[in-house]
């Protein structure tokens, strides 16, 4: 049978202080359920409010802080991108962003900032209450979210750079294909830049231009969040985790994961450890997130 597609969805109130940016395997939306204070997307900064909803991709390094006298709780949904590409690709586009230009916030007064609102909170209930046939009504819901998502940024671009992304992206796809598929092993920018029929030099600026990172941080995005799920998933021991996930030799692997995890492999699989027996005692569905790097 095949393995269903991610979808996590949790409740979570940030420090006054901001945590270490981090990035995620997945996609993501939040949905500030209440409170105040500042998302921070790489050098952007953006305040946040009741009813503001945030976007963000497996790429853009982020962090959060809440206001010390009105502390912000937001509802957050995690999904493997499979569960919307299944469905229509073009709802993948809102997640394929330059992250210098793109406005992760869409602030509470706009329409699709209610429409999403309101489709969080029943997307909550279905969770909560897992009546049956609650998984497809969840999923359900994450499409309509993704609809809006997408209608929103549509409405938001003006049609010749909306064209310009349609095209990038189609462009890029394959080459994004090919290394999810293969980052677990050795794998060059030459071999990606044959698939592409481009050459290494023109591969290279197409990943700097489409994705705002270059070919081998990509790379290492990929295996050290493959690294962060064995870690968490498995008791392997943490030289296989570093084989499984792409890696050749321990040097190379601890430097990566410590730059972009913010901890070492051993540090996150004890964080991961002590949140999964406090997720299992709370009750994952009242659970509260805060400090594991991610």
């Amino acid at each position: 049978m095949a393995k269903e597609p991610l979808i996590h969805l949790f409740d979570w109130s940030p420090h006054v202080y901001v945590d270490p940016f981090h990035t995620h395997d997945h996609l993501e939306i939040g949905y500030c359920l209440s409170g105040s204070g500042t998302f921070y997307f790489g050098d952007k900064t953006f305040p946040v409010q009741q009813g503001d909803v945030f976007v963000v991709n497996h790429l853009e390094r982020h962090a959060a802080a809440s206001n010390a006298d009105n502390p912000s709780r937001y509802l957050f949904l995690y999904f493997d991108p499979t569960l919307i590409e299944q469905a229509d690709q073009e709802l993948l586009l809102p997640f394929v962003y330059l992250p210098t230009k793109f406005q992760n916030r869409i602030p509470s007064g706009l329409k699709a900032a209610r429409k999403i609102g309101e489709l969080f909170l029943e997307l909550a209930d279905e969770h909560e209450n897992k009546q049956p046939g609650y998984r497809g009504m969840m999923r359900g819901k994450i499409l309509q979210i993704c609809v809006q998502l997408l209608r929103h940024y549509v409405e938001e671009t003006p049609s010749a750079d909306w064209n310009r992304t349609l095209t990038s992206y189609y462009r890029i796809k394959p080459a994004l294909d090919y290394i999810n598929e293969r980052f677990r092993e050795p794998l060059s920018l030459e071999d990606v830049a044959e698939r592409l029929a481009l050459s290494p030099s023109r591969a290279r600026h197409l990943f700097q231009e489409k994705l705002g990172t270059g070919f081998k941080q990509y790379l290492l995005q990929l295996r050290v969040n493959e690294a962060k799920k064995l870690l968490a998933s498995s008791d392997l021991p943490i030289a296989d985790v570093m084989y499984a996930a792409g890696f050749q030799s321990p040097g190379p692997f601890y430097r990566a994961f410590k730059q972009i995890v913010g901890a070492a492999p051993l540090d996150y699989r004890e964080q991961a450890a002590k949140l999964a027996l406090f997720e299992k005692i709370s009750g994952e569905n009242k659970t509260t997130r805060e400090a594991l790097p991610r």
